[in-house]
């Protein structure tokens, strides 16, 4: 009875971390890290990403990067040039940043 139930938890052990590791690497898969532009008035940029948190940023006219607040996957952030009295550089570079 002893190696019964000795095999057994030996056989369940394994099993266990066959489906610890499998779950493991589920999850780290890549994740698809996507941004567009969903708005632009020449003085804020909103930066609409997926796939992971993120930010905004967007370059200023007088040099400075502005930065939107952390914003979750499938949002908006808006990085306002405003804040640092400019507007948006030209040519636009504005981006997501992936947290």
């Amino acid at each position: 009875m002893k190696r019964l139930l000795i095999s057994t938890f030996a056989i369940l052990t394994l099993a266990g971390s066959g489906l610890v590791a499998t779950a493991n690497s589920a999850s780290a898969a890549p994740s698809a890290f996507d941004c567009k532009v969903v708005f632009d008035d020449g003085n804020t940029a909103g930066i609409k990403c997926t796939g992971s948190t993120f930010y905004a940023a967007a370059k200023c006219k007088n040099g400075k990067t502005a930065h939107g607040a952390a914003a979750a996957s499938g949002t908006t952030s808006y990085a306002y040039c405003t804040s640092y009295n400019s507007s948006l550089a030209n040519p636009r570079t504005y981006y997501g940043v992936e947290l």
